[in-house]
């Protein structure tokens, strides 16, 4: 598996990346489509804001829908890659891991609330 550091721009132009060519992730919070999903939903909103008498105002649309989403995906990419490396450890790590994960009830969601929550 592969996956990128966040790059700094996702718009050159009248074109902007979405998905994976903007925030490609590691696979381990299930997360690749649902944030291409996200993206099509963020472009349309930032779409219908800038509405003009003669159509949408693609310049600030664009420029606006990657500073939004910017931050949430960088933030994904990044926890993905480092539960990646939770799921991946031996040793006394594993371990310690496993106690942890064991001892926690079962509808505790506090280390990804912010990615599935309905605040998130």
């Amino acid at each position: 598996m592969y996956d990128r550091e966040p790059i700094g721009t996702w718009v050159d132009g009248r074109l902007a990346l979405t998905g994976d060519a903007a925030h490609p992730m590691l696979q381990y919070l299930a997360q690749g489509a649902c944030q291409a999903l996200e993206d099509a939903a963020g472009l349309v909103e930032q779409a219908d804001k800038h509405v003009t008498g003669s159509g949408t105002d693609w310049d600030p649309a664009l420029r606006d829908y990657a500073a939004a989403r910017a931050v949430r995906t960088a933030r994904v990419q990044r926890t993905a890659r480092d539960w990646g490396d939770l799921w991946h450890c031996d040793g006394l790590f594993r371990a310690t891991r496993n106690a942890l994960l064991r001892d926690r009830a079962a509808n505790d969601y506090r280390w990804v609330d912010w990615l599935y929550g309905r605040n998130a």
